[in-house]
């Protein structure tokens, strides 16, 4: 007997020994992929959710900062004199970006094309950022 065929006899009990293993492999690999393709059906179906439920949080989160760091009343239309054309209420400050994000997230729930009314909601965040800037340099 040469070496080639004592390597090739070991090749085939090797082979034979670890079918068995090879298949319960191959089995727990298939089972592992069709949990995470339950997962991912999972997801794409309540993507609407998993996309609104960051821009509601952030929408509340700026508004609780704004409702601490604005001044009882909030200017909104900057003159070129450094005036206000516009002043109104803290709270309607606070509560309009706020509602105007809820309503966004609605038309995207109840639309069948969710990424431009979302995109529209996150650009809604905008609001709170910029009416505090305004405010806090008044000129």
């Amino acid at each position: 007997m040469n070496f080639l065929e004592t390597v090739m006899d070991k090749w085939k009990i090797f082979v034979e020994k670890a079918t068995p293993v090879l298949e319960s492999v191959k089995q727990v690999c298939k089972d592992v992929g069709a949990v995470f393709c339950k997962i991912g059906k999972y997801i794409y179906k309540m993507r609407k959710i998993f996309l609104a439920v960051p821009v509601a949080w952030a929408a509340i989160s700026l508004a609780i900062y704004n409702e601490a760091s604005l001044p009882p009343v909030v200017g909104l239309d900057l003159q070129i004199n450094g005036d206000f054309g516009l002043q109104i209420i803290r709270e309607l400050a606070v509560l309009g970006p706020v509602v105007i994000t809820a309503v966004c997230l609605l038309l995207m729930f109840a639309s069948r094309r969710l990424l431009t009314p979302w995109l529209v909601s996150v650009f809604t965040l905008l609001l709170p950022l910029f009416i505090r800037l305004i405010n806090t340099f008044p000129s």
